[in-house]
């Protein structure tokens, strides 16, 4: 196994995700509010909607626009042409954590990548890009 692609990426993708947790908590947020705070545009997303885009349950959505909106990062708000549906907007709290998120992201990625040359990396980069458009990754 250890010659696994699959196995390799696995065990590359738990110290990603640990790091990059570690970070965020120091913000007051964990890595499935990212899509969010990514994805959040004013007056763009139903709660519905979203979770569709991120591939996870209504329920699950709703917990963490929970969350979000305790820390005043997202506002759920009537849409503007059915006021039975609520859109997602980001607040000014929300924009800065998102930036911050960024931040932490491009950091981890400085530390797990700096035994790499910019253009292995560039390399890397372009071969992951294919991988997931292969299996219809959408990144936001």
């Amino acid at each position: 196994m250890a010659d696994s692609y699959t196995f390799l990426l696995g065990k590359l993708g738990g110290i990603a995700t640990a790091r990059f947790s570690e970070r965020l908590a120091r913000l007051g947020i964990r890595p499935r509010h990212c899509a969010v705070l990514e994805l959040a545009e004013p007056g763009s997303l139903s709660q519905l909607e979203l979770a569709e885009r991120i591939g996870v349950t209504p329920s699950v959505v709703v917990d963490m626009l929970d969350e979000l909106e305790t820390l005043d990062a997202i506002r759920r708000v009537p849409h503007p042409d059915d006021r039975r549906r609520r859109v997602i907007e980001l607040t000014s709290t929300g924009r800065r954590l998102r930036q911050q998120a960024g931040l932490a992201a491009h950091a981890v990625d400085e530390d797990l990548l700096r035994g790499i040359s910019p253009r292995q990396r560039e390399a890397l980069r372009a071969a992951l890009d294919r991988i997931g458009a292969e299996h219809g990754l959408d990144y936001g």
